[in-house]
């Protein structure tokens, strides 16, 4: 069977070898993805992980429909998945870390439909991951901090809610998707802890993590001013349901815009920010690794970003030879 043709700006790689198809037609791909939610789902799986497995898939099939590949006679190859990921690098200029998060799902799906008999290749295997460039993410510096967080309007529940995740993130370094299903109960605003509860966290392990006194003030403070009293989660939209982590990461970036900060202002460029800052304060690095819930060091120090002067203010900091002199 002859592939359709599809458009980029590069020549994709085109496969004629029929060993590099499988008898599964497209529209049946996206049909069992059901099926392997329900199989993932009595894995034990995270809501949000669950959610982000259907999140993510939506992206290929809209690659697929807009290719033009055949739902109905087009059978599953290869070239299909290589080409989405062509599409992605050289149309899109996705960047690396976008391009591997709509990756991981394709093959987690891929290889769980050959385990299950489904198709006869094992096609997660021959797709790879887009080599990520170490250390490019940068923290905020301190004046751009304060700029970003005069941007939320406090006069609203939006503004306020936003301005409190700001600061949370900045002062414990949670992750974004475990901030917002945080429900009331997990916070003990006396001895300023916050329970991460397993079935939340993205390594499904218990944590506590410290908050400042302050932070915890102004979560009580959010508390108060709930717009939807019923609720038992902290963070709501303005609608007084869940709210999600592509929308605030969307509020960040307008706030960054704004403020005209030049450099990327995500929830996640604010965890690396706690990071460095915890480095600089002479935090060491096990606890900060328990803090952030890394299960390996060296993902750790991956989040710490000292430039050149940091590295000079903490060498004067220490005395190396007087003890030769």
């Amino acid at each position: 069977m002859v592939s359709k043709t599809v458009k980029f700006k590069s020549r994709p790689p085109v496969l004629t070898n029929d060993e590099d198809k499988t008898t599964m037609l497209l529209e049946d791909f996206f049909k069992i993805h059901d099926s392997f939610i329900n199989f993932k789902v009595l894995e034990g799986l995270t809501p949000r992980t669950l959610e982000d497995h259907k999140y993510f898939m939506k992206f290929f099939k809209d690659y697929v429909v807009s290719s033009c590949w055949s739902m109905e006679d087009q059978q599953v190859e290869i070239n299909i998945f290589r080409g989405y990921i062509a599409d992605m690098i050289t149309v899109k200029e996705y960047a690396p870390c976008t391009i591997n998060l709509r990756i991981r799902p394709l093959k987690c799906y891929l290889k769980w439909l050959y385990d299950e008999g489904y198709i006869s290749i094992n096609y997660s295997n021959k797709i790879k991951l887009v080599r990520v460039p170490q250390d490019t993410i940068q923290p905020l510096s301190d004046k751009n901090v304060k700029k970003l967080l005069k941007q939320p309007n406090k006069e609203t529940y939006a503004g306020y809610r936003d301005f409190v995740l700001m600061l949370l993130i900045l002062d414990c370094g949670i992750r974004i998707g475990e901030a917002l299903q945080l429900k009331i109960n997990d916070i003990d605003y006396k001895l300023g802890l916050v329970n991460i509860q397993s079935e939340v966290s993205k390594t499904r392990t218990f944590r506590q993590i410290p908050i400042s006194n302050k932070v915890a003030k102004l979560l009580e403070d959010l508390r108060t001013i709930s717009i939807d009293n019923n609720s038992e989660y902290l963070f709501l939209s303005t609608y007084g349901g869940p709210i999600k982590p592509d929308n605030i990461a969307y509020n960040f970036r307008k706030y960054g815009r704004d403020a005209k900060i030049d450099a990327k202002c995500t929830p996640y460029v604010l965890r690396h920010t706690f990071a460095t800052n915890a480095v600089k304060e002479n935090m060491d690095i096990f606890t900060l690794q328990r803090i952030m819930g890394h299960s390996a060091l060296e993902t750790t120090r991956k989040y710490i970003q000292l430039n050149n002067k940091d590295l000079k203010n903490n060498h004067n900091q220490k005395d190396f030879i007087s003890k030769y002199l």
